[in-house]
């Protein structure tokens, strides 16, 4: 389903004056000549997510709204601090205690002269639907009305999908991208609270239904936990005119785990052979977990903190080392409302600002409510043997791209942030009584479908010890599938979700993820049955896929398990090759540079000789 991201066409009644911003993106504003504040853009994105192909069994109570982000500059010589905003002439605390807003949160509530700051309302109701009129106000600490805007909602053709924080913090990886049939050209582009920067865009014109990516390099390093706004200026007409594209997240490095839930002082040794480096772990930080075993292994952990926030788990783990993120809650869109996760949200944020925020959400139906509170959002939908949100065609199992559905549900949900995803793997469930686990093949082919949908980071539901031995090839699976996302788990990262153009045969999902230079094909069989045993797949051989990739290839590799295979591709404006076969699941890599192949060649090898014992056939 195409993301809806909806233009605020903003009408101002008085006289208009231009403020002038020095190297600064916006720099021509227009606001009421009285107005301290200069509203430059608004941005809706109306909640949304997988209707037909998935059923919730609790779906009476739907999200009407969706998600509002206002951005504004002072334009006056001195401090700003807002006190309150009104929506359609009533006040916050009319949408707050009525319940028709989840949440509402500012970012720079107090803006110092040329500064930019966000509010974001998540709305519920009506009242916050596409296609809907409205006024907007603020009002300053004086009590006087500092900022006015009136509008509608309509669809955008354009947005920041993705933004990419590198180690050190000091480059940014931003994703544009064009839903629209026009070519836009990129005009400038904004970081702030900093503005001394280098940027280099991949494409000077953005392409119909294209995407453009900008490296942004910083004079100096963000600090963890800032919250940062990007922007790109464009125009469709040569700059006669120019439009304004934002988003926001804060600052943390980006980081693939490959994680699992339970570990033990047993399963140390099998889950590094596996090539898991995150589980989930707390409690003191002077326990054998954090003094010996992760840094013997290069373990991070996951700490949950709860709620009601825990503040003495807050404090014992600030700025350790081996912590990867506050683990706020498991499911609370089941049992917890909004408001109050985004309270502990930001209680935590004022105690600590070194470890991203991190929430595992269940169902699809209200990922716009919870995703965007936290810095990593999450779910865990499985499609085999496991209990489920979701009403299933069978009581042991449904259609494996249904996991894909929720992981593209929740990333439009949480852009521009990165998501992580909780892919099936070995826990001891009892829906399907034949084999209360999957398959390597339905394994790997959700894997690989939640790669495709946008996934940063997998983290394996679960690794129980006493059911794996039962079942050593799902053990097999998943070490074969850990070399490939530790190759690749930098490319993950610097990439986005575009959609396929070309063809394939028919039963075959492509899911293509853009970087600067390269392109991942997360390649899916879905010709099978759903089964009370094991799932089926119809093996295919000699696939002919063709594919426009915005670039030039020139090395075309298959990254399975096993290895890297090179493929021959005939090169062109439209690029075809030929899959020997597909089982169930593979991963196809395209890049511009000749000798890539070589290179990943030896990285496989590299991390191969790390594991402790080969589970190759």
């Amino acid at each position: 389903m195409r993301s809806i991201f909806i233009l605020l066409f903003i009408s101002l009644c008085l006289p208009t004056y231009t403020f002038a911003q020095t190297a600064q993106l916006g720099a021509k504003l227009e606001g009421k000549s009285s107005m301290r504040l200069a509203i430059e853009k608004i941005i809706y994105r109306p909640a949304e997510w997988e209707k037909e192909k998935v059923k919730e069994f609790e779906s009476d109570i739907v999200n009407k709204g969706g998600l509002v982000h206002i951005y504004y500059r002072n334009v006056s010589n001195d401090p700003v601090r807002i006190r309150y905003w009104r929506w359609n002439r009533k006040d916050r605390s009319y949408w707050v205690l009525n319940h028709f807003i989840a949440w509402d949160r500012y970012i720079n509530q107090t803006v110092q002269p040329g500064e930019l700051g966000v509010l974001e309302i998540n709305g519920v109701s009506e009242d916050f639907a596409p296609g809907t009129k409205f006024s907007l106000q603020f009002i300053d600490e004086r009590s006087r009305l500092c900022a006015t805007t009136e509008g509608t909602l309509l669809v955008e053709p354009l947005r920041i999908t993705y933004i990419h924080v590198l180690p050190e913090m000091r480059e940014i990886n931003i994703f544009l991208h064009n839903f629209s049939k026009d070519t836009y050209q990129i005009a400038n582009t904004l970081f702030s609270p900093q503005n001394e920067m280098a940027v280099d865009w991949n494409v000077k014109e953005l392409a119909p239904e294209g995407m453009a990516i900008a490296k942004i390099q910083l004079s100096q390093p963000m600090s963890s936990g800032t919250w940062f706004i990007a922007g790109v200026e464009v125009s469709k007409d040569n700059g006669k005119t120019k439009e304004l594209y934002f988003a926001h997240r804060r600052a943390f490095e980006d980081f693939f785990p490959i994680g699992v839930w339970s570990n033990s002082l047993e399963t140390y040794e099998t889950l590094y052979n596996l090539h898991v480096d995150t589980m989930v772990e707390g409690d003191k930080k002077d326990k054998p977990y954090f003094t010996e075993i992760a840094p013997k292994y290069g373990f991070r952990a996951m700490v949950h903190t709860g709620v009601p926030l825990n503040i003495d788990v807050v404090r014992e783990f600030s700025g350790h080392p081996h912590v990867i993120c506050w683990m706020l809650q498991d499911e609370p869109d089941w049992s917890i409302p909004a408001n109050i996760m985004f309270h502990v949200n930001q209680q935590l944020c004022q105690y600590d600002n070194t470890k991203p925020t991190f929430i595992t959400l269940c169902r699809n139906i209200k990922f716009f409510e919870y995703a965007s509170i936290c810095d990593i959002p999450c779910q865990d939908h499985y499609s085999v043997t496991a209990p489920s949100s979701s009403k299933w065609p069978k009581p042991y199992g449904t259609r494996l791209e249904e996991t894909a559905y929720y992981t593209h549900d929740l990333k439009i949900a949480s852009e521009p942030k990165p998501i992580w995803i909780w892919s099936q793997a070995i826990a001891d469930w009892d829906e399907r009584p034949k084999r209360p686990v999957p398959t390597p093949e339905e394994l790997g082919a959700q894997l690989v479908l939640n790669l495709g949908r946008g996934a940063k980071g997998i983290l394996w539901f679960n690794h129980n010890q006493h059911i794996a031995e039962k079942y050593p090839e799902l053990e097999r699976a998943m070490q074969g599938w850990g070399r490939v996302m530790s190759l690749l788990r930098n490319y993950f990262l610097s990439s986005d979700t575009i959609s396929f153009k070309g063809s394939a045969p028919e039963n075959v999902d492509i899911a293509p993820l853009l970087g600067r230079d390269f392109m991942i094909l997360c390649i899916t069989n879905l010709d099978y049955e759903i089964h009370p045993e094991a799932y089926p797949f119809k093996e295919k051989k000699d696939l002919k896929i063709n594919i426009n990739i915005p670039f030039q290839g020139q090395s075309l590799l298959e990254i399975r398990p096993q290895g890297i295979t090179d493929l021959k591709a005939n090169w062109g404006k439209e690029t075809s090759f030929v899959l020997p076969e597909l089982k169930s699941e593979t991963i196809v890599f395209i890049h511009t540079q000749p000798d890539i192949g070589k290179q990943l060649k030896s990285q496989w090898d590299e991390i191969v000789s790390k594991e402790i014992k080969s589970l190759d056939k």
